[in-house]
C-alpha cells in the first residue's frame, strides 16, 4: 500500500507531503514517490493521488506524468506523452539501425533497470534528469542484485549459479544506454535539453566493489590447462571431448566455432595448420526464432587461426577426412546447427561430475565462452603478446584486449602455466628464446620502435617495446604497434637526426620512466585580471601517470608557467604541474599572482612572452 508522509524542516513545520510505495506492490520492487506541497490542498491532493496508486495495483497512475500531473487525454494522445522517458526511450531504441537482437536486449534494459527509476520522468526536466538523480540511480544500481548464469527465479543453477551485485561493467553499459538516450533529446531540432547529466556523473572503478572469498572475477572463470584437461575427461561423449578440446586450442566463441565447415579446417603447406573463421550463426527474434549463417561479430572477426600439429592430428582422427567439404565440423544430431542449450545440459552435467570427483573447485562456476578465456590465459602466461592474442581473437581493437585480460600480464607466471600443446598432452620441441638484444648500437642489430599515438618510442629489446605498447593502450587507448626497423631504417625515421650514430643514442636500453604528477590549470585572465572560463574543472588538482617522453613528465615537486600574448583576445595563460601536491598549489597560486601583474602592464600587440619558474 502507498503511504503519504509528511516532510518537515528543522523547526518541524510540514514543508511538502511525499507519497511513497513499492513499484508493483512487491517487497523487492523499486521505491516510487511523488511530491506535493506542505499546505492543506497539498495534503489532499496527496490523499487522492495515493489511492490512484492503490487502484491501479502500486503502479503509477495512467495519465500522470511525474512532477506534473495529469495530462488531458489530448495531450497524451499528442506531443506531451511522447516526452515521458519511457515511451521517449522505446522510440530511441525503435529507430536506431541495428537488429532486432540488440533492440530488443535493450528495451528489455530498460523496462528492468530504467523505467522503473525515470519511466514517468520527461526528458526534458532538469529536475528529473540531473547529476544528482543519476547519481542517485547509480548508487541503487550498484546495490542491485542479478542472477549470473543459469535459469532466472533461483538462487543457483545445475552444477551453480550465483546471485551477485551487479558489475561495474554492466552498470557502465546500462549507464551507456541511459547516457545514448539522453543525448537523443540534447541533439532534437530543436534541443529539448542543453547538456546530458551523464555527462557529469562518476561510474564506480572495477574493482570499487571488491571480491568475495573464491571469487575471481564477475564475468570470466579462468580454469587452469590441468583443469581443463580433467574436465575433458569427464565428458561421456567422443563428440563432446574433441568440442571442447576445439575451443580451448582455438579460443573460438560458441558461434564461430558451431557454423565452421569442414572446408574450413586446412593445411595449406607442409607442418601449417589453420582454421579460416568467415561466419557466424545469427538469429533474428521470434517467435519462432529464426538462425542464419552471417559475419563473425566485428570485422576483425574474419581471421586464419593456426592450430597446432596435435590438434590437427585429433580432427584426422576424429573423422575430418571422411566429412564433405560443406558439412559442419560440430553438428547436431541431424547434421544441422548445434544449438547452445543441447550443449550445456551436458556441460553442466560434466562440470558437476568434474567437482565430485575433485578435479574442479567447487568454487569455480565455468561456462563454455570461459574455454576462451582460459585459452587467452594460457597464452599471456606463456609470454605471448596482447598483439598477437587480439588478432587470434578476433577483437576490433586490442584496447579490448586489454581491458578484458591485461591484468593477466601483471598476475600471472610463466611457471604456472604451459603452452597449449603441452597442458593438452602434446609434444613438441621446445621453441627458441626470444633473442636479446645487448644496449647498444651495433652494425646488424634491429630497433623495435613502438608507436604510441603522436609518440614514437625506439628500443633495443622488444620486450620493452611490446610491453610499453600494452601498458599504453591499458591507460590512454587508440592504436598502437610495433615496428622492427634496421638502424638505417631507425635513422632515416628519426626527426632531427644529423647522422645514424646520433639516431642510435635515442634508442633505449631499458623500460621509460614513469611518474604521478599534479596538475592545476590552465586558467585564462583577461587584460582587466578577470578570470575567463573555459573549464570549470581546470582550477581543480587532479593527477595522472606520465611517462618520460611526454612532455608533462617532471620528476620535480613542481613547476609553473606564465605565458601571455597580446593580441585580440589578451589574455594569461597559467599552469602548475609537479610530483608534491602541497607544492603544486603554492606555484599555481604564485602564478596567478604572476599572470595579474603582467596583466596590469598591457604589454604592446603582437608580443608575447613566457615564463616558467620551478
Amino acid at each position: 500500500m502507498a503511504s503519504v508522509i509528511p516532510r518537515t524542516n528543522k523547526e518541524g513545520d510540514v514543508v511538502s507531503y511525499q507519497v511513497k510505495w513499492r513499484a508493483g506492490g512487491k517487497r523487492t520492487g523499486e521505491w516510487q514517490h511523488e511530491r506535493f506541497d506542505g499546505d492543506e490542498a497539498g495534503k489532499d491532493a496527496a490523499e487522492l493521488f495515493k489511492n490512484a496508486v492503490d487502484e491501479a495495483g502500486q503502479n503509477w497512475p495512467p495519465g500522470w506524468v511525474k512532477g506534473e500531473g495529469y495530462v488531458d487525454a489530448a495531450a497524451q494522445a499528442g506531443e506531451e506523452l511522447r516526452y515521458r522517458f519511457d515511451n521517449w526511450a522505446q522510440q530511441s531504441i525503435e529507430n536506431r539501425t541495428a537488429g532486432k537482437r540488440y533492440k530488443r536486449q535493450r528495451q528489455r534494459a530498460v523496462e528492468m533497470y530504467l523505467n522503473p527509476t525515470f519511466g514517468n520522468c520527461d526528458v526534458r526536466s532538469t529536475e528529473h534528469f540531473s547529476k544528482a538523480t543519476i547519481a542517485a540511480w547509480i548508487n541503487k544500481m550498484k546495490k542491485t542484485q542479478v542472477q549470473v548464469g543459469g535459469s532466472r527465479g533461483s538462487g543457483k543453477r545445475k552444477g551453480g549459479g550465483k546471485i551477485k551485485d551487479m558489475s561495474p561493467e554492466t552498470l557502465r553499459g546500462l549507464h551507456g544506454l541511459l547516457s545514448s538516450i539522453l543525448k537523443e533529446a540534447v541533439i532534437a531540432e530543436p534541443p529539448l535539453r542543453d547538456r546530458n547529466p551523464c555527462d557529469l556523473t562518476r561510474l564506480p572503478k572495477d574493482d570499487d566493489r571488491g571480491l568475495g572469498e573464491h571469487e575471481s572475477t564477475d564475468e570470466m572463470e579462468f580454469m587452469t590447462p590441468e583443469e581443463v584437461t580433467c574436465l575433458i575427461d569427464c565428458f561421456s561423449r567422443a563428440g563432446d571431448k574433441m568440442l571442447v578440446r576445439f575451443i580451448y586450442g582455438t579460443g573460438l566463441r560458441w558461434g564461430e566455432v558451431t557454423a565452421l565447415a569442414a572446408k574450413h579446417v586446412r593445411s595449406p603447406q607442409a607442418g601449417r595448420y589453420e582454421v579460416r573463421v568467415t561466419r557466424a550463426w545469427k538469429r533474428d527474434p521470434g517467435p519462432p526464432d529464426v538462425w542464419w549463417l552471417g559475419p563473425p561479430k566485428t570485422r576483425a572477426g574474419r581471421r586464419t587461426v593456426e592450430i597446432t600439429a596435435g590438434l590437427w592430428q585429433d580432427l584426422q582422427d576424429f573423422g575430418l577426412g571422411q566429412l564433405g567439404k560443406d558439412d559442419l565440423l560440430f553438428p547436431n544430431g541431424s547434421g544441422e546447427r548445434l544449438a547452445h542449450s543441447t550443449f550445456y545440459e551436458r556441460w553442466l552435467s560434466t562440470v558437476a561430475e568434474a567437482k565430485r570427483r575433485g578435479v574442479l573447485p567447487d568454487w569455480k562456476y565455468p561456462t563454455p565462452h570461459d574455454l576462451r578465456h582460459s585459452h587467452v590465459a594460457a597464452l599471456l602466461s606463456d609470454g605471448h603478446s596482447l598483439t598477437y592474442v587480439q588478432r587470434r581473437l578476433g577483437h576490433e581493437s586490442i584496447k579490448t584486449t586489454s581491458d578484458r585480460y591485461g591484468h593477466l600480464l601483471e598476475t600471472a607466471h610463466k611457471a604456472a602455466l604451459e603452452t597449449l600443446d603441452r597442458v593438452m598432452g602434446y609434444t613438441q620441441p621446445a621453441s627458441a628464446p626470444l633473442p636479446h638484444f645487448a644496449p647498444g648500437p651495433g652494425a646488424g642489430r634491429a630497433v623495435y620502435v613502438a608507436q604510441l599515438g603522436l609518440y614514437q618510442v625506439p628500443f633495443w629489446d622488444p620486450d620493452d617495446a611490446e610491453t610499453t605498447a600494452e601498458r599504453w593502450v591499458r591507460e590512454h587507448g587508440g592504436p598502437v604497434h610495433v615496428d622492427k626497423l634496421s638502424t638505417d631504417g631507425w635513422a632515416v625515421s628519426y626527426n632531427g637526426a644529423s647522422d645514424t650514430a646520433t639516431a642510435l643514442q635515442a634508442v633505449r636500453t631499458q623500460m621509460p620512466r614513469r611518474a604521478w604528477v599534479w596538475h592545476l590549470g590552465p586558467l585564462l585572465h583577461a587584460v582587466d585580471g578577470s578570470e575567463v572560463v573555459v573549464d570549470p574543472g581546470s582550477a581543480e588538482l587532479r593527477g595522472g601517470w606520465w611517462w618520460d617522453f611526454e612532455s608533462e613528465y617532471t620528476e620535480k615537486p613542481a613547476l609553473r608557467s606564465v605565458e601571455w600574448s597580446n593580441g585580440p583576445e589578451s589574455v594569461t595563460e597559467v599552469r602548475a604541474w609537479g610530483t608534491d601536491e602541497d607544492a603544486v598549489r603554492a606555484e599555481f597560486a604564485a602564478a596567478r599572482t604572476e599572470a595579474l601583474r603582467i596583466c596590469g602592464q598591457h604589454p604592446q600587440r603582437g608580443e608575447s612572452g613566457r615564463e616558467s619558474v620551478t
